[in-house]
């Protein structure tokens, strides 16, 4: 068993739940920005506290997702730990906002908890490989779903009903992305933690990870919740899976390509749930 990898998925798990929580958190005092310049008076004071506290929660996310890029090599594995995230913000709806916890839930619950331990299982069974890439191959490895999400959000100004899934696509694709191009800095340095910040690919990843957020408000503009959420957590998770098999040629096993579609379906079911009430 490859103790490593299975060290890499839990810190992937960690920065997940981060990201999924901060953003919660962020939500619940969001409006605060709707005070302007008064966001800093004494009154408002707590509130833009608590809102930096979520951005803090989110930011913190970027050394264990590192990490378990570093220990995992598999993007594709680190993106599947969104599941898990989104666990997490059920967790806190339920105990800071009240939501409670609904049969949909917990049945998502159950089906990412199932599916992510059987593909970290999976994982650790494989031996890591050698990997490396040219620039060029990379670029048109990730412009390829880009291109795609791209025609989507275009397609959509012609179809309106589209707006939510076609930009929570776009998103979910940059989110993806951009685990996969943090992975690449660490390919690029021979897996070197601070070595990656010699090459561009770190700060290419935290531009395009700004992208999922400003993709993520355009949806919310004009779209539900109950159709933005899910749509970018799956194109989170799948979009790795995809530029693995694009630039690496590594095709996961049958049955954790089984595994990561339970997991789009549990996260499915936890997006459209709780998660989505705190999200709206």
């Amino acid at each position: 068993m490859n103790t490593s990898f299975l060290l890499g998925a839990a810190l992937g798990m960690v920065g997940a739940l981060s990201i999924n929580v901060g953003k919660g958190v962020q939500k619940l005092k969001v409006h605060v920005f709707k005070e302007g310049r008064g966001m800093f008076s004494p009154s408002h004071r707590g509130d833009l506290g608590i809102w930096l506290l979520g951005m803090a929660l989110t930011a913190s996310a970027a050394l264990p997702i590192s990490m378990g890029m570093k220990l995992t090599e598999s993007p594709s594995t680190i993106g599947a730990m969104t599941g898990v995230g989104l666990i997490g913000l059920v967790i806190f709806a339920s105990r800071v906002v009240g939501e409670p916890i609904s049969r949909r839930d917990s049945l998502g619950i159950a089906l990412v908890v199932v599916s992510t331990s059987v593909l970290g299982y999976l994982g650790g069974l494989d031996k890591q490989a050698t990997r490396s890439f040219e620039v060029l191959p990379l670029v048109r490895s990730v412009a390829i779903p880009m291109s795609v999400g791209v025609v989507g959000c275009v397609i959509a100004r012609f179809i309106p009903r589209l707006h939510a899934v076609a930009w929570g696509c776009l998103a979910g694709i940059c989110l993806g992305s951009s685990f996969f191009l943090a992975d690449a800095a660490l390919v690029k340095a021979g897996g070197d933690l601070v070595g990656q910040l010699s090459n561009p690919y770190p700060y290419v990843a935290m531009v395009v990870g700004i992208g999922a957020m400003v993709t993520t408000q355009i949806g919310f503009l004009k779209g539900r919740a109950l159709e933005v959420v899910p749509a970018v957590n799956s194109a989170a998770i799948i979009t790795p899976v995809l530029l693995e098999i694009f630039l690496y040629a590594r095709y996961p096993r049958p049955l954790a390509g089984v595994m990561i579609v339970v997991i789009v379906a549990g996260v499915y079911l936890l997006s459209t749930g709780t998660a989505a009430k705190v999200n709206s």
